[in-house]
């Protein structure tokens, strides 16, 4: 590739795909050693991860939205909640900050079917689920408080983040089993 060609699209770049590569077999060598573990231990093994071509081309999805500076459409493509809808509406409420959340929470509120019960949150929680396809909760933990960052994190290191939480949990299981 051309110096030219990787500075057009650096997720094409022969070092990124290296680093992804390392970066994938090093998950998978942890992620099989976790299952590896817990066939020892004679509990359900976690289910197998994708190829490593497959989580290669994620980060190369991820350099390529991080370098065009949108990791908003890197989280709608790769993680965001199942059925959220609407992502042009949704970006509107992305990262918003607590006063501007309880501005948006009471208009939503408001905006609830005539006759509605309950109490704002319940309102807003009826509107959000109509409009945007999840539970306010849902709403609130990926979207309102979604950050760039966070995104980025998740990205990068979910996969292993997921490996170190099973562990944690296999150690704490046998250390209660003594």
């Amino acid at each position: 590739m051309a110096l030219f060609d990787s500075l057009l699209d650096p997720a094409d770049n022969e070092t990124v795909a290296a680093v992804a590569l390392a970066v994938a077999g090093a998950e998978r060598d942890l992620h099989g050693a976790i299952q590896a573990h817990y066939e020892a231990l004679g509990v359900e093994p976690p289910d197998d991860r994708p190829p490593v071509d497959a989580r290669v081309e994620q980060l190369r999805r991820l350099v390529r939205h991080h370098v065009e500076g949108d990791l908003w459409g890197y989280f709608l493509a790769e993680a965001a909640p199942e059925g959220l809808e609407r992502p042009e509406e949704v970006r509107a409420f992305a990262g918003l900050d607590d006063d501007a959340w309880a501005d948006r929470l009471d208009a939503l509120a408001d905006a609830a079917p005539e006759g509605a019960g309950g109490t704002a949150r319940e309102r807003a929680d009826t509107v959000v689920r109509s409009r945007f396809g999840v539970d306010l909760e849902t709403f609130e933990t990926q979207v309102v408080d979604w950050r760039p960052e966070r995104t980025l994190r998740r990205a990068i290191r979910g996969p292993i983040d997921d490996d170190v939480e099973r562990l944690r949990a296999a150690t704490d299981a046998i250390e209660h089993s003594k």
